[in-house]
């Protein structure tokens, strides 16, 4: 059976259907014809006026995006950038952090959809967790210690945005 190719939903490259991200504009790719998932992206303002609900992975990230879809929380997925990223080119399919961004209006929503979907992927997670005040030293999800240059966390592979 042939699996249907995926495009970038910004420059219309074309994919091999496993393929997940875009290597030029570090999107995640839809099926030929597909709208993005937090389609309505174009309308939010820039993500420097947004709220960062979580950085992850992309497949983490593309997951939370469906459920905030679902919800009809407007968002936007962008690929975590820093100072030594320019100028550089990424490798196909590598795993970099990712942010999924919301309006201020919405952030209490979306992270209370954001904890929901934590718990249904990591099932042990304490119940406490987003409610108390987590040391920038420690994993957001396990609580585990981590290097302030850390970009996954050595106890549960939490993928990490690296420092501003």
């Amino acid at each position: 059976m042939v699996m249907p190719p995926k495009v970038c939903p910004e420059c219309g490259e074309e994919y091999v259907h496993v393929a997940s991200v875009c290597v030029h504009c570090d999107v995640p790719l839809v099926l030929e014809g597909e709208v993005p998932v937090g389609g309505a992206a174009e309308e939010l303002p820039l993500v420097s006026e947004l709220v960062c609900v979580r950085a992850s992975s992309v497949g983490w990230a593309m997951s939370l995006s469906e459920h905030l879809a679902e919800a009809g929380i407007p968002h936007r997925i962008e690929a975590a950038t820093s100072d030594a990223d320019e100028g550089t080119q990424r490798k196909p399919g590598q795993d970099l952090p990712y942010g999924v961004f919301v309006l201020a209006e919405h952030e209490e929503a979306a992270t209370r959809i954001d904890l929901a979907h934590t718990g249904q992927q990591i099932p042990d997670i304490p119940e406490d967790f987003g409610r108390s005040e987590i040391s920038a030293d420690d994993c957001p999800a396990c609580g585990g210690s981590i290097s302030p240059t850390a970009t996954e966390c050595p106890d549960c592979g939490l993928a990490l945005l690296p420092p501003e």
